[in-house]
């Protein structure tokens, strides 16, 4: 793969960056102007897969996502936490990040099918996510536990080496680029979901049809070599006031002053590239509007939470992935979806958008996505071929500042789907017991406040989600994920 900076390929790929984050992102779709420089697979991919990024901003506490149950694990955790939140009583503590250990039998309670001691292979969900709890005991969602960014496997003593540490870690932009990269080259302007696109997309049937689709707007995770995703608001496409779209028209003259004026901008030749480009990708997502907009209006699938961003984002992937069954648009797809509010230094515990709010908006809408994909009602009939999964910048710090946590490194990421190895916690098994890590403050796996060293690097967790999809060329991989070698596991096999 070449990154000759100066060549043609490299000025269009960051001039599609630069205008994704602009008020013409949600026009752009698939540009083909420039090669591929992957896609040494050459046998069609059959079937119908897609992959839905779920992507937490802020940095989501993992740490309070699913905590241990039984006594031993669960007193560290609470000592690490400052202790269990509480506002009344005669010892309140506010400034605690500890939630309280439910008692036998509650329903939030799960068992880690991966560990067969059964005095310590249980887990409880935060009781803001039933949903989440269900999902896991039923099989369809599993736990990847302390993920994060590495260039290799690292010990407390080797992170004063800096080569041997991701650069930049606790920086919200630069960390989430480099879950977007899954790789730890700071000034790659790719993400592995696009360049995943790129092999991948060659075997959709609608080639007019980026495989890269975001409803949440401009990112790097799906800008490949060839790849750009095509966008789309919670509330479907965005039509043009006045104009023409789609064909036939509706209700506006085909003679307008104003669609004729635009029509004769697209359809000019211009003697600079950068006018002429523009104006093509300009009529791609003109024409991509007049494919989808009848289709996706006119689809169905079950209802989704109300007032929730994030289900309103899940609902339209429903839509599309839908549709693009019934058309037969794709046999692979990639989507992107965002829900915020994660950076919790203060008001973790309580106040309007505290963790508990969020986690029960994610568990409703990955609740209602996973039932949306499967054979009930207007369903999308989609469960073992589509696979859900969340990515964040880091975790948190275990240790409370006072009424929140700041920036951490390793965290929990969760992975739904019918094909999802589920009820299964997925750990690099360094843990003084199998399936989590040591939450002891200052533990050899942390630092003094609790920052946990990932034992799973960006590249492993992802990777096994490429692998699933498709890309299973082991030059492919080698190429997006650049620093896999590093690691004794290519697949973390939950998929």
């Amino acid at each position: 793969m070449s990154y000759n900076k100066n060549s043609r390929r490299e000025f269009l790929r960051k001039l599609a960056c630069v205008a994704a984050s602009g008020g013409t992102a949600a026009m752009i779709p698939q540009l083909r102007m420039m090669g591929t420089a992957l896609a040494s697979q050459t046998q069609a991919l059959t079937g119908y897969k897609a992959l839905v990024c779920i992507y937490l901003s802020g940095g989501n506490d993992g740490w309070n996502l699913l905590v241990p149950y039984d006594n031993a694990r669960y007193n560290v955790y609470a000592a690490a936490r400052s202790g269990v939140y509480t506002t009344g009583g005669a010892n309140p503590n506010p400034g605690g990040l500890a939630l309280a250990q439910p008692a036998a039998g509650n329903a939030q309670i799960v068992t880690d099918a991966l560990d067969g001691n059964s005095a310590t292979n249980q887990y409880f969900f935060n009781p803001a996510a039933p949903e989440l709890a269900s999902l896991f005991k039923a099989g369809h969602l599993a736990m990847v536990v302390n993920a994060g960014t590495l260039v290799r496997p690292i010990t407390k003593a080797q992170y004063n080496t800096p080569s041997n540490r991701p650069p930049q870690l606790f920086s919200h932009s630069d960390q989430e680029d480099l879950w977007h990269q899954a790789n730890t080259n700071g000034s790659s302007v790719l993400g592995w979901g696009g360049l995943c696109g790129d092999i991948v997309g060659s075997s959709n049937l609608n080639q007019q049809l980026s495989s890269c689709i975001s409803i949440a707007g401009a990112n790097r995770f799906e800008v490949g070599m060839s790849t750009v995703p095509y966008q789309l608001s919670s509330s479907g496409l965005t039509t043009l006031s006045g104009m023409c779209n789609p064909q036939p028209c509706m209700g506006v003259s085909t003679t307008s002053v104003r669609d004729s004026a635009l029509n004769g901008m697209l359809h000019d030749t211009y003697a600079n590239d950068f006018p002429g480009e523009y104006a093509k990708v300009f009529q791609r997502g003109r024409d991509l509007s007049n494919l989808l907009s009848a289709g996706l209006g006119a689809t169905t699938v079950p209802s989704f939470p109300a007032n929730n961003s994030l289900a309103s984002q899940l609902q339209t992937v429903a839509k599309m992935i839908k549709l693009s069954k019934a058309q037969n648009y794709a046999q692979r797809q990639i989507y992107y979806v965002r829900y915020g509010g994660f950076d919790l230094h203060a008001g973790m515990m309580s106040g309007n958008g505290n963790h508990g709010q969020l986690l029960t908006a994610v568990s409703q809408a990955m609740n209602a996505f996973y039932t949306a994909m499967g054979t009930g009602t207007n369903g999308v009939n989609a469960q073992n071929e589509v696979t859900v999964f969340t990515a964040s910048e880091f975790g948190r710090t275990l240790q409370s500042n006072g009424s929140g946590s700041d920036h951490g490194w390793g965290s929990l990421q969760m992975v739904l789907g019918g094909s999802v190895q589920g009820g299964r916690l997925f750990s690099d098994g360094a843990g003084p017991i199998k399936g989590f890590p040591n939450q002891d403050l200052n533990a050899p796996n942390n630092f003094s406040r609790g920052q946990m060293i990932p034992g799973i690097g960006v590249e492993q967790y992802a990777a096994t989600l490429a692998y699933w999809l498709g890309v299973t060329s082991p030059t492919d991989l080698a190429t997006i994920f650049p620093n896999l070698a590093n690691f004794s596991s290519s697949n973390l096999l939950f998929i």
